[in-house]
């Protein structure tokens, strides 16, 4: 694919490294024409790209940037509204239908896609989920993205009071949702009719929106 990349500072210069190294053409840009140094700075690979220096928001720099000849647009400056704004942009005026902007403020990243239908990318949310990962080392944890969401699912082992009782009968903590059970010889049962019962040695799984 063609890509675009708007902002080039650490993750935006780590996105065009990897997004090249997988045989992308990218183009960068990016406000300030020394961020764009960041892409020199990997050992063992040499940018191949066009790098642009302007104000994202200029219809004309996004142009001279490639933006209408891009099949899809990554906004990663560290200016929420500047994202939102080119983001905005790329779908309305240029036509890009793959954007991606990174939002760091939750609610406003929630706002967003809700109100725009563009896909965004929430590094604050991600960061607790990594963060949560790390401090609840017992309970396995795995993240799956659809869409716009990313969704985690983690297990607790069942205590002795939820031996025997009905899966539906478990009350899942605000903002979670029972999602199954992980049984100990590892098959899995959804929290669907009939509702499993739980056993000894059983993990219930719960899920919550992650990004």
């Amino acid at each position: 694919m063609n890509i675009l990349v708007v902002g080039c500072g650490r993750a935006g210069a780590n996105l065009v490294r990897i997004l090249e190294q997988l045989g992308h053409e990218v183009s960068v840009l990016d406000a300030d024409p020394a961020e764009l140094e960041r892409l020199d700075g990997f050992e063992g690979y040499e940018f191949s790209g066009e790098a642009h220096a302007g104000i994202p928001i200029d219809t004309d720099v996004l142009r001279r940037a490639g933006i209408e000849t891009c099949d899809a647009a990554v906004v990663s400056t560290n200016d929420d509204s500047v994202n939102i704004m080119v983001a905005q942009i790329a779908r309305e005026v240029f036509g890009v239908e793959r954007v991606v902007a990174r939002i760091t403020d939750p609610t406003l990243k929630d706002f967003f896609v809700k109100q725009y239908g563009i896909q965004a990318v929430c590094p604050t949310n991600l960061s607790v989920q990594s963060m949560l990962l790390g401090v609840l080392q017992d309970q396995e944890s795995r993240t799956l993205t659809v869409g716009a969401s990313t969704a985690a699912f983690f297990t607790v082992p069942a205590t002795e009071h939820d031996v025997g009782r009905l899966l539906n009968r478990i009350k899942a903590p605000r903002g979670e949702a029972v999602f199954g059970v992980l049984h100990q010889n590892g098959s899995m049962e959804l929290a669907a009719q009939p509702s499993p019962v739980l056993r000894q040695g059983d993990a219930i799984i719960y899920a919550r929106i992650a990004d």
